[in-house]
């Protein structure tokens, strides 16, 4: 009898031990307060509101209840547009928003918006759909209008344009073109046909091609994600699945994962919309269609995959457009469905085991 219960407590021990944090999903839609159920953005300012964009509102949640902020056609204090492309916070802690309308700065002491109009000498007219901004480290703030980018200096309320090489593509996009500062004054700057890499010192553009698994390199590719893991990993998204940058050769290869003694390619031929990393050091992906992904380190140089949709678990739509992870360690991710949201921290239980008549607990942590 002691030799059954020493093997199921060891055993025990074992699914511990390799145990893998299973997610539980909370959902929050337009019955919760949500303006639109089309969630295009998500972002935890400095004071800890969570901010939402949608496809028809601005949405500041505290916790409890939303509050929606709208395009007002008499109020030139209102947003610009109701279609939010991403949100930024400047180490003022001013919010920029861009929209379908352009660049838009809240004011929290007012509670309203500065809209920021400027013109340009491209042929085209871009300023108005502003698909993505960033507040670079030198106080500027950085407009994605591809092929154009324009940095914003709100000091001297003056105007920088760069234009790279690529051609202009008209079609307004529903989603964010995204950036990514880099350290050096270096932005990486996706697009529709490429990716390129802008030196803020230099003012010059660089392109960089993209290698799949079976050996061909592509130029043309639809940058969808754009993130660097505390490894300084840059991984880029794509509507053809996730990649990682080679240094070395100066290209982006498509992503292959050992499992095992079997090497998956998890994302071939599919939309990568967004790309975080939590605490222990797991890649969380987010798919257009497919849902969530969490790529977990296990031995040196093999992982394990996890994916959740609506099929085995509570997460909101299989479309995620978002994803943040916030100060509490919770996951927040941005759907076609609303937000679905779930805790990252470890959970912990008590073990509780008899010896010499006295019944004695240990804490394990999961």
């Amino acid at each position: 009898m002691k030799r059954i219960i020493t093997i199921l407590f060891f055993s025990f021990l074992f699914l511990i031990n390799g145990y893998s944090q299973q997610y539980i999903f909370t959902n929050y839609s337009i019955h919760n307060g949500l303006s639109q159920s089309v969630v295009n953005c998500i972002f935890q300012d400095s004071k800890g509101y969570l901010w939402a964009g949608t496809q028809n509102g601005l949405n500041r949640f505290n916790g409890e209840t939303y509050d929606v902020y709208s395009y007002n056609p008499v109020d030139l204090c209102s947003i610009s547009n109701n279609w939010i492309y991403s949100i930024a916070e400047d180490a003022a802690g001013n919010l920029w928003i861009g929209t379908k309308g352009g660049l838009n700065k809240y004011n929290a002491k007012q509670n309203n918006f500065k809209r920021i109009v400027y013109q340009t000498d491209f042929a085209y007219e871009v300023s108005q759909y502003c698909y993505d901004v960033i507040c670079l480290e030198n106080g500027n703030i950085l407009i994605i209008t591809p092929p154009l980018i324009s940095v914003y200096n709100p000091e001297k309320e003056s105007f920088t344009h760069f234009e790279n090489r690529l051609e202009y593509d008209g079609a307004v996009k529903d989603v964010k073109i995204p950036a990514l500062e880099d350290p050096g004054g270096k932005i990486w700057i996706g697009s529709t046909t490429r990716l390129t890499l802008f030196s803020l010192q230099t003012s010059k553009f660089s392109y960089f091609p993209f290698l799949l698994k079976n050996g061909n390199l592509v130029e043309n590719v639809n940058v969808t994600a754009i993130f660097k893991d505390k490894k300084a990993n840059l991984w880029i998204g794509t509507t053809i699945g996730l990649f990682i940058f080679n240094s070395e050769l100066s290209r982006f290869e498509e992503s292959q994962f050992l499992t095992g003694q079997i090497e998956q390619v998890p994302f071939e031929n599919t939309c990568i919309r967004a790309i975080t990393e939590d605490n222990n050091g797991n890649l969380i992906v987010g798919n257009e269609g497919n849902g969530l992904f969490v790529i977990s380190p296990e031995s040196p140089g093999t992982v394990a995959i996890q994916n959740y949709t609506t099929e085995n678990s509570d997460l909101g739509h299989n479309i995620v457009q978002s994803l943040i992870i916030d100060k509490s360690e919770n996951l927040w991710i941005g759907t076609l469905q609303g937000i679905s949201k779930t805790d990252l921290k470890k959970k912990k239980f008590n073990l509780y085991r008899k010896s010499n008549s006295q019944i004695r607990s240990t804490c394990l942590e999961m």
